[in-house]
């Protein structure tokens, strides 16, 4: 007895084939996208994270600010002086909060930084140094000292700050960056307004707040640490 089997045509196959290899590369596109889409939620992530760690040692050393005064009697530089260094590029301070340490870092020096950087970037770096000796923090801080000849006070020219390779990056690839200084008490009595520098005065040695402001990528941020200092501790320093 004669039986007839019939199998598949070479036709059939081929297409079987075709559909079962689309079917693969689509499985493949699919599990790529995902995969990027995964690594690119992990970056975000990631980031995230890192601004936010950021912010908030940002916010712990600024806002430690310590109302540091020193009294200097001197041929060059006589009087009680704040130490604070700041303008729009540069911001200098005495804090307690390190970024080694945290609150138990002891007083330091504070030195923030806008630097510019090749290609149109902007970078703001920190450099912290121990406060042992108020003459050496004088030397680190003043470059020159003269008197205005119309009003008589005395006019502190501040050491530029120069990156270093140990400086640590808290920010970068910027398009611009600056700092801001609250005043809530003008003498001038024109309300609560920002300055892009800070003068001290006997009614107020210290703004009221600081912002730093940046630009990056086409999106703007900001960040404002109000400063809680209003004890003022006095280190007395003579020839």
């Amino acid at each position: 007895m004669k039986t007839d089997s019939q199998g598949f045509t070479l036709l059939e196959m081929l297409i079987s084939l075709s559909l079962i290899a689309m079917l693969m590369l689509a499985l493949l596109i699919g599990l790529r996208i995902g995969t990027r889409a995964w690594q690119h939620g992990e970056a975000r992530l990631q980031q995230t994270h890192i601004e936010e760690e950021r912010a908030a040692f940002l916010t712990g050393q600024v806002s430690s600010l310590v109302p540091y005064l020193v009294t200097v009697s001197n041929e060059d530089l006589t009087g009680t002086f704040p130490i604070l260094e700041a303008r729009e590029d540069c911001l200098r301070v005495v804090t307690t909060h390190g970024s080694s340490f945290g609150n138990q870092s002891g007083l330091m020096l504070a030195e923030y930084g806008i630097v510019e950087r090749p290609a149109a970037r902007v970078d703001v770096l920190l450099r912290e140094t121990p406060i042992l000796d108020d003459g050496a923090l004088l030397r680190r801080l003043v470059r020159s000292v003269e008197h205005d000849p119309d009003t008589g006070a005395t006019v502190i020219d501040y050491q530029p700050f120069d990156p270093r390779a140990t400086d640590l990056t808290l920010m970068t690839g910027l398009r611009s960056a600056r700092f801001e200084y609250l005043d809530l008490r003008p003498p001038d009595g024109q309300g609560a307004l920002w300055r892009p520098r800070w003068t001290s005065r006997p009614d107020a040695l210290y703004p009221d707040a600081i912002r730093l402001r940046w630009e990056q990528a086409g999106r703007g941020g900001e960040q404002v640490i109000p400063v809680r200092a209003r004890l003022l501790p006095q280190s007395r320093l003579h020839p």
